[in-house]
């Protein structure tokens, strides 16, 4: 009895041994962009593969890979416009989300929200501008100060965020961008308000940070002024942990959450939700 009982303990010991010892796992994510791939644009494309060793796609990927080998897909386009998609390519987003994925449009990725079928409205564009001397943010909500997506990030008072206080990501510039003013969104959920000139408080009127449900999965909407990956950006930091964040959250929420050791395939599996 007492050498199963050593057993057992020498064998609980190895495993948990094991399990310390593995790479920290990332979600496993694809990034696409599709218009020109210039300082607004290619350091995302760069911190989508450092920070979760994103596999690149291309638009001739879109209905060709299976979207559900990822937790997240994340299209960027911050440069240009990429034009006008076909139904077979909008439906490579739509489906996937459909059935239970997450996707992240930032940047003038928003355009496509209404030919997705998001909204009826037409988003606003405009940028690429690299210095325009405005700093702006995001404010999180009473409802939604509680999800993981503040973790890391401080107010502009160097404070951990509270609901309504000022997070600053973007300290000059924008890319080429886009947004829902004034309040021409009808499906949008809020996640955080932004602030910054000339209103100074946008309240929701813009919907910058949020997302549509679309079937079992979500459309994350991150744009207006936020998304700015220039190196022009002195709080490219804090972008990058808000997007991480996003991410991560997405990733928990998708029902193909997929995790990627370092050095490891992929493993995909469906979440009961």
């Amino acid at each position: 009895m007492i050498k199963r009982i050593m057993c057992v303990m020498f064998i609980i010991a190895f495993l948990v041994g094991i399990t310390s010892n593995l790479p920290a796992a990332n979600p496993t994510v694809a990034y696409i962009s599709m218009g020109d791939n210039g300082p607004f644009t290619k350091p995302a494309m760069d911190f989508a593969q450092k920070a979760f060793g994103a596999q690149v796609l291309e638009r001739k990927d879109l209905g060709k890979t299976d979207f559900k080998k990822f937790a997240v897909v994340w299209w960027h386009d911050g440069d240009s416009d990429p034009g006008a998609l076909n139904d077979q390519e909008l439906k490579a987003f739509t489906d996937y989300a459909n059935s239970g994925g997450a996707v992240l449009l930032t940047a003038w990725a928003i355009r496509y929200a209404t030919p997705m079928g998001l909204e009826k409205a037409e988003a606003r564009q405009f940028g690429p501008t690299a210095d325009d001397g405005t700093a702006i943010g995001i404010a999180p909500l009473e409802t939604t100060i509680k999800l993981p997506l503040w973790k890391g990030l401080k107010t502009i008072d160097g404070k951990t965020p509270n609901a309504g206080e000022r997070i600053q990501v973007n300290s000059i510039g924008f890319p080429k961008s886009g947004d829902y003013y004034d309040t021409l969104w009808k499906n949008f959920i809020t996640v955080a308000t932004a602030w910054g000139p000339p209103a100074n408080d946008w309240g929701e009127k813009i919907a910058a940070f949020g997302y549509w449900k679309l079937g079992k999965g979500k459309v994350f909407n991150m744009n207006w002024r936020l998304p700015n990956f220039h190196a022009n950006n002195k709080d490219i930091a804090a972008l990058q942990t808000l997007t991480t964040n996003v991410i991560d959250w997405l990733a928990s929420e998708s029902l193909y959450m997929a995790v990627e050791p370092a050095g490891k395939l992929a493993t995909t599996w469906g979440q009961i939700k």
